[in-house]
C-alpha cells in the first residue's frame, strides 16, 4: 500500500497536465486566459493551493505567464530561439594539444576578453583527429595570465578547458556566448587541418563571462565540413506526463496536495 502511494502523481501535477494538454492541442492558443484557480478547483474538485501549483508548473515550464490580479495567459512559442548543445569532445575522435605557451594578445583577443594590450595571456592548441588519423578540428583558447595558475607545462597540459580557466571561480559564476561562421581556410589554418587553402570551415567562437562582466576566457574552434554539422531545438518540447483515467475520482488527501 506504501508503495503504491509513492506512486501516485500529485494533483497538481494532474492539473497541470490537462491543462498542458489543452494548450498543445490548440484547445487554449497564445493569449488566451486560462481557467482561474476558483474555477479550476470547482471543475477538479482539488484545493486552491493545487491549482495554483499547477499553474506554476506550467509557468516554470514556459507554456503560461502571469498577470498581477488578472490570471494567467497562454504564452507564445519562441520558435526562433534555438537552444543547443556545444560538446568539446567530437565523438569518435582523440584530441591533444599542439602547443601551450604565454604570449602576447593579438588585436582579436584583446577585443574579445576585454584586455590591454601589455596584458599577457595563455594560449592553448589543441589538435583533432578522427579515427584515420585525420584532422577534423583546431582549437585556439586563451586565459589571461595569472601569477596564481600553475605551471604551464607541467599542470596546464593535462587540464580540460574551460575547467583550467578558472581554478577559483564557482562554475555558476559565468556564462558563455557562442557565436559562429562559416570561413575560409587560410594557409596557415589549411596546413594544420591537411585541406586546401580557401576550403569552407566552420569557426565557433566563444567568450566566457563572469556575471560582473569580466571576460575570463576566449575559446575558437575550427572545424572541417564534414564536422561541422550543428543541431538545435526550438520551441515547446513535451514531456510526456501520466494521463488520468477519465471517469475515475481523483483522490485529494493531502499526500496528492504535495
Amino acid at each position: 500500500m506504501r508503495e503504491d502511494r509513492e506512486k501516485r502523481v500529485p494533483a497538481y501535477m494532474k492539473i497541470a497536465d490537462i491543462l498542458r494538454g489543452q494548450i498543445i492541442r490548440g484547445e487554449l492558443n497564445p493569449g488566451d486566459i486560462l481557467p482561474s484557480e476558483s474555477s479550476i478547483c470547482e471543475t477538479h474538485g482539488v484545493s486552491r493551493d493545487t491549482a495554483r501549483k499547477g499553474l506554476l508548473k506550467l509557468e516554470y515550464d514556459g507554456l503560461i505567464f502571469s498577470r498581477p490580479k488578472i490570471g494567467y495567459f497562454v504564452d507564445t512559442p519562441r520558435h526562433e530561439d534555438f537552444s543547443m548543445t556545444f560538446v568539446e569532445q567530437l565523438p569518435g575522435c582523440t584530441t591533444g594539444y599542439r602547443d601551450i605557451h604565454g604570449v602576447m594578445p593579438s588585436e582579436r583577443v584583446q577585443a574579445a576578453l576585454e584586455i590591454p594590450p601589455t596584458r599577457k595571456v595563455i594560449e592553448f592548441t589543441q589538435i583533432t583527429k578522427n579515427a584515420d588519423s585525420k584532422p577534423v578540428a583546431y582549437d585556439i583558447k586563451y586565459i589571461p595570465y595569472e601569477r596564481a595558475y600553475p605551471s604551464v607545462e607541467s599542470e596546464l597540459r593535462f587540464a580540460v578547458f574551460p575547467d583550467i580557466t578558472f581554478p577559483k571561480v564557482s562554475p555558476h559564476a559565468y556564462y558563455t556566448e557562442l557565436s559562429m561562421r562559416a570561413i575560409a581556410a587560410t594557409e596557415e589554418l589549411a596546413d594544420i587541418l591537411e585541406c586546401g587553402a580557401g576550403a569552407p570551415l566552420l569557426l565557433l567562437e566563444r567568450v566566457f563571462i563572469q556575471h560582473n562582466g569580466d571576460k575570463i576566457g576566449y575559446a575558437l574552434r575550427f572545424l572541417s565540413p564534414s564536422y561541422g554539422q550543428l543541431s538545435g531545438i526550438s520551441g515547446y518540447v513535451q514531456v510526456q506526463a501520466p494521463q488520468q483515467t477519465p471517469g475515475k475520482k481523483w483522490e485529494t488527501d493531502r499526500e496528492d496536495e504535495n
